[in-house]
């Protein structure tokens, strides 16, 4: 393999690891959103808030 191959191979990994590390974060911060709309949620039915 040439070293631009090689460079763009570590690139490629780099990005797809950085993307799985964003693509977490961003699910489990949505995750514990949902959680706590289903708490405050849980005491009044009729919220306006609670609505999704």
């Amino acid at each position: 393999m040439t070293n631009l191959a090689i460079e763009l191979l570590l690139l490629i990994i780099i990005l797809v690891n950085f993307g799985a590390i964003l693509t977490a974060k961003i699910y489990s911060q949505s995750l514990k959103e949902i959680q706590l709309k289903r708490i405050f949620c849980r005491e009044s039915i009729s919220n306006p808030y609670c609505v999704f």
